[in-house]
């Protein structure tokens, strides 16, 4: 997957220096968009406790490069949980989960209008993730958190009026794996994970 995202990178570069005379910005000189999207986990961990999906909220700020070229900074929230029993080395336990997930992103992006209105996105980009575990297990509770290097592709589709757009988005995220504990124990398990949902934002 890292050498998708490496290869991503170099056909987003690609596209922007095909496209360098284009003197129209696809989304503005600069844009700020809210996303809210359904998130989820991929490895097999978390579907076994039932915390493989959430909701995803995040906010978007870009800043044109070239008219088709953007560098765009995102952060945001994501949760799941799960309230229920689980049978844990044969015995079903009481058990309450809640996993935070703040993903902290820099990416590229190419963004290009096909039609009057219509603007298709594509990018890469790096990333900085919280990811937090909270357990109460027949009532007794502990957290741990770990800080996660990780990288993403991702694409778009967006409709402008005015000032305005909105439109619909997905992504893929890999991460390094989980390191809990006071001495840093690796899980094997890591935070990968997909997103798809809308957006609405403004430019400027």
């Amino acid at each position: 997957m890292k050498k998708v995202i490496l290869l991503s990178f170099c056909i987003v570069l690609l596209l922007a220096a095909t496209s360098y005379a284009a003197d129209k910005y696809a989304l503005g000189k600069g844009n700020v968009a809210l996303k809210v999207d359904y998130f989820s986990f991929t490895d097999d961990v978390f579907d076994n406790v039932d915390l493989e999906s959430g909701v995803y909220v995040g906010l978007e700020g870009s800043l044109a490069l070239m008219p088709n070229l953007y560098l765009a900074a995102e952060a945001g929230w994501a949760g799941t949980s799960n309230d229920d029993d689980i049978t844990i080395l044969g015995r079903s336990r009481s058990v309450d989960i809640d996993v935070t997930y703040v993903p902290v992103e820099l990416n590229l992006k190419y963004a290009a209008e096909f039609s009057p209105g219509w603007v298709f996105g594509i990018g890469a980009g790096a990333s900085y993730n919280y990811f937090n575990i909270d357990v109460d297990i027949d009532g007794e509770s502990g957290d741990e958190d770990d800080w996660l290097f990780g990288g993403q592709v991702f694409a778009d589709l967006t409709y402008k009026s005015g000032a305005w757009f909105f439109g619909i988005n997905g992504k893929y995220q890999i991460t390094e794996d989980i390191e809990l504990g006071d001495d840093d124990t690796e899980t094997n398990t890591n935070a990968n994970n997909w997103r798809a949902g809308v957006q609405i934002g403004v430019m400027f």
